[in-house]
């Protein structure tokens, strides 16, 4: 306590032991009456999170095979609860963000030939935004943009010839070398969130709108090499979830990611890839466990701590799309572009 608070401190003990009020003392004293603070503003609501992981198969989520050996993943991300309102219609509203990476070695088929000046160990680098409502108590519909980098996609004016440049999205490297080009997408998805039910498993369906746009590679967009841009399909899935805490267990929850992604045919159909034509209306149908424990010996302090692992299968249907596999990869290997099995590992902290 300052010696000026505690000169004001005794003023104000004195006058209440004479029995005067404040209004009194202001008057005596000419002193004008003084208006409450205003409210101070709510604080910043962010939260965030830092998760790397280790997969024994690098896929992406429509399917295509990318790498068919270990491979590392790095991501991190941010959102900014901008409402919430338990009472109401709209219940959160939120933004944010993050970037990701996918680093590995020896790169296999496809992305071998842009070795070692494209990517090095760095085979990709993700920035993403986001925004969501949860509305209904239940309902959340979000919206993801996603931008993809890559040395494979960028523009080799040494290879393309004196007097070339680079195409809008593709930036060469120094001295003519391969530099690092773009891919984008856009996801919207509505999911449920089935707690109500006060079942032991809640199941979490969604469905997810994918579309792809036209990046500056025909041969290689995000989905997969046989996808056609300006185009997309949809992810209808579920991921039943059961919490072990009725086994003692409350840190082990168990969760099984499941979905099959539908589309319109000639969206696995992309002219220059793979000579295969799409077999129809489906592309991927995948499943699986994953074992998330809360390492709930860390101090809260220091954020919420988990490890994870547990095994993912893809079962690639539409013959497009295993032939855009056997670009990638290089092999025709059942395990690497039909039937695939990828086991995974990770540790992450939120906060």
């Amino acid at each position: 306590m300052t010696k000026i608070r505690s000169s004001i401190a005794l003023v104000v003990g004195c006058v209440w032991a004479l029995g005067l009020g404040g209004a009194a003392l202001a008057a005596d004293m000419s002193m004008p009456l003084k208006a409450p603070p205003p409210p101070a503003p709510p604080p910043l609501d962010i939260h965030g999170f830092v998760e790397w992981d280790w997969e024994s198969f690098l896929i992406n989520p429509q399917g295509q095979a990318l790498i068919n050996h270990s491979t590392g993943t790095v991501v991190a991300g941010l959102d900014w609860v901008l409402y919430k309102n338990k009472a109401g219609f709209i219940n959160k509203i939120t933004t944010g963000g993050g970037v990701a990476a996918d680093l590995s070695n020896n790169f296999p088929g496809y992305w071998g030939t842009f070795e070692p000046s494209a990517n090095g160990d760095l085979f990709d680098t993700v920035v993403f935004i986001d925004a969501s409502v949860t509305f209904g108590q239940y309902w959340t519909l979000s919206d993801t943009f996603y931008n993809v980098y890559s040395g494979d996609v960028a523009c080799n004016l040494t290879a393309a010839g004196p007097g070339t440049t680079c195409d809008i999205g593709k930036f060469a490297g120094p001295a003519g070398t391969i530099g690092f080009g773009f891919l984008n997408f856009n996801e919207l998805k509505i999911a449920l969130n089935d707690s109500f039910t006060g079942w032991p498993i809640t199941f979490n369906p969604y469905v997810t709108w994918y579309y792809e746009f036209k990046g500056n590679n025909n041969n290689q967009m995000p989905a997969c090499f046989s996808c056609a841009n300006n185009n997309g399909d949809f992810t209808i899935g579920m991921t039943p979830t059961l919490n072990l805490k009725m086994w003692g267990l409350p840190w082990l929850t168990v969760k099984a990611p499941t979905y099959v992604t539908v589309g319109p045919t000639n969206f696995w159909t992309n002219p220059t890839c793979c000579g295969v034509a799409s077999s129809g209306g489906l592309g991927v149908f995948t499943t699986g466990l994953t074992f998330v424990a809360g390492l709930t010996w860390i101090p809260s302090n220091l954020g919420s701590w988990y490890a994870k692992a547990g095994f993912q299968y893809y079962d690639i249907i539409n013959n497009a799309l295993v032939a855009s596999n056997v670009v990638s990869i290089g092999t025709t290997a059942n395990w690497a572009t039909k039937d695939i099995i990828v086991g995974f590992a990770g540790i992450g902290v939120g906060f």
